[in-house]
């Protein structure tokens, strides 16, 4: 199942760069007195910023959900390291 889902996030992120340039060339367009109207390039400016912040959310959300085990784990380390200490001593 985390296949699909790196898989999923990998197609959105090549989607959203692929709507970036895209977007990108035809500000540059429009500079040079392109097709795009000033209101469609704000609307797809807006657009792909919530794909990005949309896009930071679900890594954000990912890195989260993985440091709960991590503290699980370095928790039993730590006591591994606590017995470990008071054998030394005896």
């Amino acid at each position: 199942m985390k296949s699909y889902e790196n898989l999923l996030m990998k197609i959105i992120v090549g989607l959203l760069i692929l709507f970036g340039l895209y977007l990108t060339y035809q500000i540059i367009k429009k500079s040079l007195g392109g097709s795009w109207t000033s209101e469609d390039i704000i609307i797809a400016i807006l657009i792909f910023n919530l794909g990005a912040i949309f896009t930071v959310g679900l890594s954000l959300s990912e890195l989260k959900s993985n440091h709960g085990n991590l503290a699980k784990q370095f928790s039993a380390l730590a006591n591994d390291f606590k017995d470990h200490i008071k054998n030394i001593r005896r």
